[in-house]
């Protein structure tokens, strides 16, 4: 089956063997589940709406659904729910007609997904120990290897044939301490290494006092939940730097005013989490408050989504239904008879104590309607199972093989 509407907190309901990284953190498995939802669940001209890691902005940006219309990234920097660095998205399956919507408190004014709004950025994310091989005394060019960290309280040196500008740049480590800072016009070259050209060194000066020194950095760092804190640099909207002085100045260019800088709204997750199984299955609960922005926001953006009663929804990750059980008093609140409602709402979840509760939510003491929730809400993995909600908790391949 195809869906008009994904809509998911995909963290992450899979089997324990696929769930490589537990909970938190794994963009790459953060990507497999939002593709897989997308490519064959949402049908033609449907939505995916997704909570899911910032990691996902460059596939959504410029990567793998560079093709289809993103309508909105919510950086979620305006509320403090958990410590995960998320976002959520609306994505159609549709022709791309518009650049993304970013949104979110004053981190929207800040970030950009875009290479032409920020300053350049080099990043060498390789092993500095895999790069051994690229290195040697019979190489012919001398590059900064290593920067001042916990072993070395100076630059190392290293040999290389790679080709390299010599310009200056403020240059960090990844796994960063204030102690490798460092501003230099010499080729860099290096593991973990990133740095910010400029066109001069009093540019890379004002670049390195700007991240010491700023408030503001350094509240967005905090709310972006960016690990690090110059790395934080990466996507932040280039400035003229002439206007820093003190390191203290606020960029003009980022338009910010005095309500930017209320502090976010605190969300409180009304749901206890089983710290056990959230590290066996990444099971974390979304709470109400955020299940409430989304859909509000669905509604904001599509305003048949809750009216239309033909209109599917699919959450191939549905816990105990705290999605689908607002959806459902949203299409009841618009007039549409319970039974017709719950026949348009499906849920997948790994769990089978969280399947039966999502059961029993959705028939909110309609028991004869029970029928429909065992049929449309199945226990199983969500990357394997076939969507055929054939009345069992099986594929239609388990069932002919068994």
């Amino acid at each position: 089956m195809v869906f008009d509407f994904c809509i998911s907190n995909p963290a992450f309901n899979i089997a324990k063997e696929n769930n490589v990284a537990g909970t938190g953190g794994n963009t790459t498995l953060y990507k497999k589940a939002t593709r897989n939802d997308f490519d064959l669940r949402v049908a033609q001209n449907g939505t995916l709406v997704n909570i899911t890691l910032k990691g996902i902005i460059s596939d959504l940006v410029s990567g793998y659904f560079s093709k289809y219309q993103v309508d909105n990234i919510n950086l979620m920097d305006g509320i403090d729910i958990w410590p995960y660095n998320t976002c959520f998205f609306s994505i159609r399956k549709s022709q791309r007609i518009s650049l993304p919507n970013i949104s979110g408190g004053m981190a929207a004014k800040i970030f950009s997904p875009f290479k032409e709004d920020c300053f350049p950025f080099f990043y060498y994310s390789g092993n500095d120990n895999g790069m051994n091989k690229l290195f040697g005394a019979d190489k012919k060019n001398k590059v900064i290897r290593r920067l001042p960290g916990k072993k070395s309280n100076t630059v190392t040196y290293d040999f290389t044939d790679k080709e390299l500008d010599h310009k200056p740049k403020f240059a960090f480590s990844v796994l960063e301490s204030p102690k490798s800072y460092t501003v230099t016009e010499e080729p860099i070259f290096g593991g973990t290494i990133c740095y910010v050209p400029t066109d001069s060194i009093e540019q890379a000066e004002k670049i390195k006092l700007f991240v010491q020194k700023n408030e503001i950095f350094k509240e967005y760092i905090r709310r972006m939940k960016i690990r690090g804190h110059a790395f934080g640099l990466r996507y932040v909207r280039k400035f003229d730097l002439n206007q820093i002085e003190t390191g203290k100045e606020i960029p003009r260019e980022w338009g910010l005013i005095d309500s930017d800088f209320l502090p976010p709204q605190k969300l409180v997750n009304e749901i206890e989490k089983n710290i056990q199984r959230a590290k066996d299955v990444g099971e974390i609960f979304t709470p109400s408050t955020l299940v409430m922005i989304v859909l509000d926001f669905v509604e904001e953006s599509e305003s048949q989504a809750f009216k239309d009663p033909t209109k599917t929804f699919l959450d191939s990750m549905c816990g105990d239904g705290q999605f689908l059980v607002e959806i459902l008093k949203r299409k009841v609140t618009n007039g549409i008879p319970i039974e017709q409602a719950l026949s348009t709402i499906y849920g997948t979840e790994l769990l089978p104590d969280n399947v039966k509760l999502c059961q029993d939510r959705l028939l909110c003491g309609q028991e004869h309607l029970r029928h429909i929730v065992e049929r449309n809400i199945v226990c199983h993995d969500a990357l394997t199972y076939d969507y055929s909600f054939n009345g069992t908790s099986f594929t239609d391949a388990e069932i002919s093989v068994n």
